[in-house]
């Protein structure tokens, strides 16, 4: 039997957008369906599309896929992977170089290498760089409106929350970040350590980049 993982990621920006949990259900339905044993699952949680930096499930992915470590590697959509354009195009070609399936649960199976497939990686990259175009797009004019209207905007919202409807609401990915750090400052560890840990299992703050001291200090001061 093939083995296959799955990787679902879902974006802060994305609103409506499928969850984590739907993801990994049609991932696995689809891996039942087309024979495969699914060997587990790498995420990416509250973290753009717009680049493969800084997301470290998708880099593992790639890893997995470059050591043809599996024989396939199956998404909800191939958006989840990248919308960047040239990235999208890089990836697909990886998965033809080393021979490793791409199986999406809405577009099919994906980068097979024959000519027809190979034409519709470039729509799909450009299918994908342009919807995460229209999000950026949608974003700010959201952002415009709350202005217009004088709400609160989310770019000053402290962390651990998110702005909705002028309010401010616990952000579940963030608010586990606190909760991990409180309780690693609890058992002892310097803040130092602090962010060595989180560093080396994968969390990163809202811009996609890894924990500093500062920020740190600031998450523990304000959940003090």
């Amino acid at each position: 039997m093939k083995t296959a993982l799955g990787y679902v990621r879902i974006s802060k920006d994305e609103e409506g957008s499928v969850s984590l949990d739907y993801q990994e259900t049609e991932i696995t339905r689809l891996a039942e369906r087309g024979g495969y044993r699914l060997v587990g699952f790498e995420r990416d949680e509250g973290i753009s599309g717009k680049s493969i930096k800084g997301r470290p499930g998708v880099l593992r992915v790639l890893e997995i896929v470059d050591a043809r470590a599996v024989d396939a590697v199956i998404v909800y959509k191939s958006d989840r992977l990248s919308r960047n354009g040239l990235e999208s195009l890089k990836i697909e070609q990886l998965f033809q170089k080393r021979a490793v399936e791409l199986a999406s649960c809405t577009e099919g199976h994906l980068a097979s290498g024959n000519l027809e497939d190979e034409f519709m990686a470039y729509i799909r990259a450009g299918l994908n760089q342009r919807e995460r175009k229209l999000i950026a797009m949608r974003t700010r004019q959201a952002l415009q409106r709350k202005k217009e209207k004088g709400e609160k905007l989310g770019g000053d919202c402290p962390y651990g929350y998110a702005v909705e409807n002028g309010r401010l609401k616990p952000e579940p990915h963030e608010q586990r970040v606190i909760t991990k750090t409180k309780n690693l400052r609890d058992k002892g560890y310097s803040i130092r350590q602090i962010v060595a840990w989180l560093s080396s299992h994968g969390y990163f703050n809202r811009r996609g980049k890894h924990f500093t001291k500062t920020s740190i200090e600031r998450i523990l001061k304000r959940a003090a």
